[in-house]
């Protein structure tokens, strides 16, 4: 319940747009075989786009709408060090930046899903940075 409640407060302080687990998300797993994967790397405490992320959502964008998708999941994730609430904002602002992205590519807004998760690797004792921890993944049906 507490999780809930902290991801409807972010979402709504964060964004015009919310974020959170929507249908196009649910039962998408990384590395799932029968779902295309993208993945769009961030700086460290950055959700800000570099030429590398921008081609990366234009490839996928590009499957997108040629195959005629109608589900997309971003799976949004930040790093396991710092405070967990800045990582999830920080997240979700990530899940934003790609959303809007591929919005500006020509992929519907309705069909696209959100997903806030922890870092890939969960909480490491070493609290390592791994560029998994800093990106978004960009996942659809094969």
């Amino acid at each position: 319940m507490r999780r809930i409640l902290l991801a409807m407060v972010l979402a709504a302080a964060t964004a015009a747009e919310p974020v959170s687990a929507q249908p196009a998300c649910a039962g998408v797993v990384p590395g799932d075989p029968g779902y295309r994967q993208f993945s769009v790397f961030f700086a460290v405490g950055s959700a800000a786009l570099t030429g590398e992320a921008r081609a990366t959502i234009r490839r996928a964008a590009s499957e997108i709408t040629a195959q005629f998708k109608t589900q997309v999941c971003l799976i949004g994730r930040a790093s396991p060090t710092g405070a967990r609430e800045m990582n999830e904002r920080l997240a979700a602002s990530r899940i934003r930046a790609v959303a809007d992205a591929l919005a500006g590519q020509g992929v519907q807004r309705g069909i696209i899903g959100t997903l806030v998760q922890g870092a890939a690797f969960g909480m490491r004792r070493d609290r390592a940075e791994n560029p998994e921890d800093r990106s978004v993944m960009i996942m659809f049906p094969r």
